[in-house]
Order: C-alpha cells, then sequence, then structure tokens
C-alpha cells in the first residue's frame, strides 16, 4: 500500500505544479473562476442550510442531483449511488429493493447479523435501525429526493457508527411555480409504477405532495415487489426565517427470492430454493426543519422528528422450525446547530456547534412456526437513549502563503456521543431481569486544505470515529447466549467493546483545464476491537463478540470532463484493501479441516481479506447531447473478485470478477419528459453475494457455496407531463 502511494502523490503533486504554471501564463488572467462540474461544488451541511465551499472541506465529498436521479431513471437509492467511484452493491435478499451498498470496504444493509459502518440521513434524521444499524432502503422516498451527498471518513457533525462514510439526502419542496405531473414508468418482469405530484407557492408558503405506487413480478420464482407510499412538505419562507414540515407514509412488501445453492444455481437461476420469505414495513414519520437567521452573521438550524416502524419478517426454514418476527419501533428526537460566520485574527471563520438527542423505543418478537404450530422463541426490548455534542470550526489560517491568491484553511472538530441501552427479556419462560449497557466516547478530527488556487485543492484529514455495539447484537453477546439464526436473543450479557477508528486522508481536486476535474484520495482507516459473529465450539447458535484489529485502505481515482457542450465523461478507479491485523478464530458455516457438522471454527490469519469487499473497480460512462432536449448515455462498471462470507480464512473459491453495460437516454420537451434505461444491455450472468450453507435438498445435506444471481437484461421505461 505504501509503495502505492508515491506514484498516485507524485502524479497530485505534478499535477498541482503544472496547473500553478499554467495559472501564470498570458492570456489566463489570475482572476479566472474554473468551473468544475456542477454536481461537485459545495460540501454537505449536517442539517439543511448554507454549506461550506468544498475547498474548505478536508475530504472526498460526491453529489448526486435528483435531477441526475430522475434523467437516469434510477429504481433505487442504491442503483442511483452505482455510478459513483467506489460504491459497489450485493444483493443477499434476491431484490433489488434491498440490495447492500459498500465502499471504503464498510457496508450497509437490511440485513441483520452485518457489521454496519455506514449512516445515512434523510432530511437531518438519521435512519439506521435501533435495532442492528441495519438501513431499509426502501422507505427512503427517492422520487422525492433533491440530491444525494455522499460523505467519506468519519465526521464530526454525522457522528456515531460513520466509519466508513454517510449519506445525506436531501429532499424536494414546492418551486416558485404551481405544478400537477403524472407519472408512469413500465418496465421488465411486470413492472409498474404510478406516481402523482403536485407543488408550488402559496404566499409565503409552499407546498409539495406526492404519492407512489409500484410493483413488479420479480425475474426469480416468488419475488414479488409491492411498494406504496405518500410523501408530503410544507414550507414556510418569510424574512429570516426558513421551514419545512414533511410527513411520510410507506407501506411494502417484499418477497425475499434470497440465495441459491451452487447446485441448483447451474440449474436454474431463476428459482427460489425456500419460496415464501418476505418483508413488510409500515413507516410513519414527521420532520420539521426551522433555519433562522439570529443576527447578521448566525443562523440556528432545528431538526425534530417522531418515527415509527412495523415491521414483519418472515424466514422459511428447510432444516427447522419457520421464523416469523414482529419489530416495533418508536423514535423521536431532534438537533440543534449554529452557524457563525466571523472572522478570528482578520481572517474568515466558521464555526458550526451542534447538539444531538434521540430516544429509541424497541420492541422485537419472535415465533417458531411448524405448520400450524405457532411458539414464542424470544421476546426483547431496548430502551435507547442517545446524545451528542458537536463542535467544528473552519479557518482560513493564511492567505498568499506560498504564492500570490493562495489559501490555507484549517478544521477541527470533535464530537462526544453518549448511548444508553436499557434491555429487558420477556421469553417464553417468562420476564427475566434486564441489563443496562452504556457507551460514551468523543472523537475528534483535524483537517488542513491548501488551495494554491481557485482551481486546486490538496487536503489531509486525521478523524477518529466509533461503533456502538447494537441492540441485538448486544442480546447474543456471549457463549452461553447463543442466537440461533441470528435472531433476537435472550437477556443481556456484558456489553461487548465499542469498534474504534482511527482514519487518515490525503486527497486532490484539481481543475487542469476549465473543462475537466480531477479527484484523487488515499486513506487508511484501522479499527480496534472490530466486531464479528462467532460460534463456541459444539454449539448451533452464533454470537458477537470483539476480534481485535482491523484495517481498510485505498485509492480513489476520478475524472469528469465536458467536452464541446455535447460530452459528459466519466472514469473512475478504485482499489480496496480489507484485511484483518490479528489471528482470529471465527465461525463459519463451512465445514473446515477436522470440523464434521456446520457451524466450524476457522482459523483467520493476519493479512487476510475481509468478505465481499472487491479489491479493484473501475466505472466509466458517457453522455451524448445530441440536442437540447435529446440526450443518449452508456455507462458500464467492472467489479473485481470478492471473498465469500464465510471464507475469512481465505481458503475458498472467490465470486468472479464481472462486468456490466447499461445505456439509455432522456427526452425533456417543453413540458414532456420521457426516458428509457436498458440495464445490464450484454445480459451478462454473474453474482454480487456469495457464503455457504446446508443444502437441504440434497441427499445428506451437504454444505455448499450460496449465490445470489444478479438481474439479467432488463429495461425500464418512463413518462411524465408537468401540468
Amino acid at each position: 500500500m505504501r509503495a502505492a502511494l508515491v506514484p498516485v502523490l507524485a502524479g497530485v503533486g505534478l499535477v498541482v505544479a503544472s496547473l500553478a504554471s499554467a495559472q501564470e501564463r498570458p492570456g489566463n488572467p489570475p482572476d479566472e473562476v474554473i468551473q468544475l462540474p456542477t454536481v461537485r461544488v459545495l460540501a454537505p451541511a449536517r442539517l439543511p442550510g448554507e454549506p461550506l465551499p468544498l475547498d474548505h472541506v478536508p475530504g472526498s465529498v460526491q453529489i448526486i442531483s435528483g435531477e441526475t436521479l430522475h434523467g437516469r431513471g434510477a429504481v433505487t437509492v442504491q442503483d442511483a449511488l452505482v455510478g459513483l467511484p467506489g460504491v459497489t452493491l450485493g444483493d443477499q435478499q434476491g431484490n433489488r429493493a434491498q440490495s447492500d451498498v459498500t465502499f471504503r470496504g464498510f457496508q450497509v444493509t437490511s440485513v441483520t447479523g452485518v457489521p454496519q459502518g455506514i449512516s445515512v440521513f434523510v432530511d437531518g434524521v438519521r435512519v439506521n435501525e435501533p435495532t442492528v444499524e441495519e438501513v431499509n432502503f426502501d422507505l427512503i422516498p427517492l422520487d422525492d429526493v433533491e440530491r444525494i451527498e455522499l460523505i467519506r471518513g468519519p465526521s464530526a457533525p454525522f457522528g456515531r457508527n460513520t466509519l466508513g462514510g454517510s449519506l445525506n439526502i436531501l429532499t424536494r419542496r414546492g418551486g416558485d411555480t404551481h405544478e400537477v405531473v403524472p407519472e408512469l414508468e413500465l418496465g421488465s418482469f411486470g413492472r409498474q409504477k404510478y406516481r402523482l405530484r403536485a407543488s408550488g407557492p402559496a404566499g409565503p408558503f409552499d407546498y409539495y405532495v406526492a404519492g407512489t405506487y409500484s410493483e413488479e413480478d420479480g425475474w426469480r420464482d416468488v419475488s414479488a415487489v409491492r411498494l406504496g407510499r405518500l410523501f408530503a412538505k410544507l414550507g414556510l419562507s418569510l424574512g429570516d426565517t426558513d421551514a419545512t414540515l414533511s410527513f411520510q407514509r410507506a407501506q411494502n412488501r417484499i418477497e425475499q427470492a434470497g440465495s441459491l445453492p451452487l447446485s441448483e444455481l447451474r440449474r436454474d437461476r431463476r428459482q427460489n430454493f425456500t419460496g415464501g420469505d418476505f418483508f413488510a414495513p409500515l413507516l410513519n414519520q414527521v420532520t420539521l426543519n426551522v433555519h433562522q437567521t439570529v443576527a447578521e452573521h448566525a443562523r440556528v438550524s432545528v431538526n425534530g422528528f417522531a418515527r415509527t416502524l412495523d415491521a414483519e419478517q418472515f424466514n422459511v426454514n428447510l432444516i427447522g422450525a419457520d421464523t416469523r418476527s414482529f419489530t416495533r419501533t418508536t423514535t423521536a428526537g431532534g438537533t440543534v446547530q449554529l452557524d457563525y460566520d466571523g472572522r478570528v485574527l482578520d481572517r474568515a471563520n466558521r464555526l458550526t456547534l451542534g447538539l444531538d438527542y434521540v430516544h429509541y423505543d424497541v420492541n422485537v418478537k419472535v415465533l417458531a412456526e411448524d405448520g400450524a404450530v405457532a411458539s414464542l422463541d424470544s421476546k426483547v426490548h431496548d430502551d435507547q437513549h442517545a446524545f451528542a455534542l458537536y463542535a467544528q470550526d473552519s479557518l482560513d489560517l493564511a492567505r498568499d502563503l506560498l504564492r500570490p491568491g493562495d489559501v490555507l484553511v484549517l478544521t477541527t472538530a470533535a464530537r462526544w456521543d453518549w448511548l444508553r441501552h436499557h434491555i429487558g427479556d420477556f421469553g417464553p419462560d417468562g420476564p427475566r431481569v434486564g441489563g443496562t449497557s452504556t457507551f460514551a466516547r468523543v472523537n475528534p478530527r483535524f483537517g488542513v486544505n491548501y488551495n494554491p488556487t481557485k482551481a486546486a485543492s490538496l487536503y489531509f484529514t486525521f478523524a477518529q470515529g466509533f461503533r456502538a455495539p447494537a441492540f441485538l447484537e448486544l442480546t447474543c453477546a456471549s457463549p452461553g447466549t447463543v442466537c440461533p439464526g441470528l435472531q433476537a436473543g435472550v437477556a443481556p450479557d456484558p456489553p461487548l467493546k465499542a469498534v474504534k477508528a482511527n482514519h487518515y486522508e490525503i486527497g486532490a481536486r484539481v481543475a487542469p483545464r476549465p473543462w475537466l476535474g480531477l479527484e484523487l484520495a488515499a486513506y487508511r482507516t484501522d479499527l480496534r476491537d472490530d466486531m464479528f459473529s462467532v460460534s463456541p465450539t459444539g454449539t448451533t447458535g452464533l454470537f458477537f463478540q470483539n476480534v481485535g484489529r482491523t484495517r481498510r485502505q485505498g485509492l480513489e481515482l476520478a475524472a469528469d470532463a465536458h467536452v464541446d457542450r455535447r460530452w459528459d465523461l466519466r472514469l473512475s478507479y478504485t482499489y480496496t484493501e480489507a484485511t484483518f491485523l490479528d489471528d482470529v478464530d471465527l465461525a463459519t458455516p463451512r465445514l473446515t479441516s477436522g470440523c464434521v457438522a456446520s457451524p466450524c471454527i476457522q482459523h483467520v490469519r493476519a493479512g487476510s481479506d475481509l468478505p465481499l469487499i472487491p479489491r479493484h473497480r473501475l466505472g466509466a460512462g458517457a453522455d451524448y447531447h445530441v440536442t437540447p432536449w435529446l440526450t443518449l448515455w452508456v455507462a458500464g462498471t467492472w467489479v473485481g473478485a470478492q471473498r465469500l462470507r464465510g471464507d475469512e480464512a481465505n481458503g475458498e473459491r472467490t465470486l468472479d470478477a464481472y462486468g456490466v453495460v447499461s445505456a439509455g437516454a432522456r427526452l425533456q420537451v417543453k413540458a414532456f419528459s420521457a426516458f428509457v434505461t436498458i440495464n445490464n444491455a450484454l445480459n451478462e450472468q454473474y453474482e454480487t453475494f456469495g457464503t455457504f450453507g446446508p443444502n437441504a435438498k440434497r441427499a445428506g445435506t451437504p454444505i455448499e457455496p450460496f449465490l445470489t444471481p444478479a438481474l439479467p437484461l432488463h429495461v425500464d421505461v418512463g413518462l411524465a407531463y408537468r401540468f
């Protein structure tokens, strides 16, 4: 890794040096503003408000506009993210509504039992669920999104469990004109989507209301998806006050085809191994955001929300009882943030102070079903309180330091998090004594931006982060309280240690030409007390424990070019190295040497790769503006080989590398708009997820690799008219 950094850093230096020289050439005025691509102009803010200039942010940030999302016809939030450098998707559940998102070696998924390392916010509200920090992407209102911001690395404003980074999603509000827009989308595998939205001004107020319903049969057996959503937002802009009040209700039912044993996959990729699995959530959420100017240079932002989620999950089991779980989550809380733009030592300075509080009330009940007979397997409750204080300061430390017009910006930040779980167990044997686990930590951040010209910015950052153990991880935290099937456990155990992260990053954003933008980043994130599921010898369940040190490090390179007002070109390459730093014994469902019954113990040596993280990823895309109203585009990704989950010892065959190409067109003629998207245009057969498990449909129930086949060629078409 160190050797790999040398040519990259040398290349950054050469680019910046040549750029500085070019800025001094005759005919190129020193005050000329070089325009970077429009999606990378401003850095994200924790709450809707005034963002910092991107050249004041010591880190990697990408922003996707709502216009780009809708023009590409993205079906899910995950589909929208896959075009960003280093972002890969995995499909464990067997439907695109619930695919996993991975970048920088960290994952966010809807699957319980998988360590999460990415935080997701919608209009200032953290939507990682309190059960195991999972994210239900199907509950995010993609059609109503104004922009998505991807912030890489730990960050003080975004807080705990932000190890790899965060996704900050902001929704639309009413505009300056009245609009009524019906929309229709049709696609392969019986996909239908109907949508109607209305928006506009009403004096000092603005309104936005949208209803969406979609369904599809799915390309595999028993894999239908039904999604329904109502989203409404009322805005107020009056003098120094800007406020929005939004409401969302979502009710979905998603059938989960899951993965297939390798022997079955080779026979029929469309089949469902255990038909009947489904996830059915019902969400209600109210969010208030207020942005108030209280003095000439001071602004106060307030976020408050209340959220309820009722979810039913059913899992068919061929070698035991089926399970049906009911989760009821009630969440309420808010954030208060002060931003002050002043001067320190006659230098521009932005100070941000914030206070977070959230209360979670979580109830999980799991039933074991054998035919018509259902029995209570476990019933647990968690009362969570989470407090946080954070501060961040961005100071223009120096100007004209090394050359005329340069700027040196210093960023310092810190966040204190306090989290308490009070867990009660009301299992089949009656109420038992609960337990309390408390986690608290201060995490600092330090960063420097050096901007030699208006078209170049170099940065370095060091930050710490941590991930507190989640509710269901705490209920399964010792050999005496293993949790079969990773379902809700028994009485809380002695608390696990929080995962701690040290993050280092160096990078550059440069524009050597007005039409060309380049981004480079090299990073390292070291974790202590990382957390995995393990198994005691002779048991059939799993429990969670800290396993030592792991590391994620890599390189990210991206280029955007806008040529002749007709061509928009994109190219990116990422190298991600995710490894264990300590020898450790972990559970695995595959059979290892000397073990004849799953789960077994595998000895993982330091330097072994973490599963489901490709080392190499290449992305490319091109948009061609045929006319002002017609654009054609093509995009492709190539993803390298990945280890299967359960093969942390790196002794088995990997998932094959794969390449996918998609293409499409978008049309905008006055009030009429349309798009067509051809996904997986070459009909590539590949898999994005793999693990090991018993194949109960074969004699002797042998352990096999279980893989999830990716979608074949499919087409989506959308039409909309704005009245």
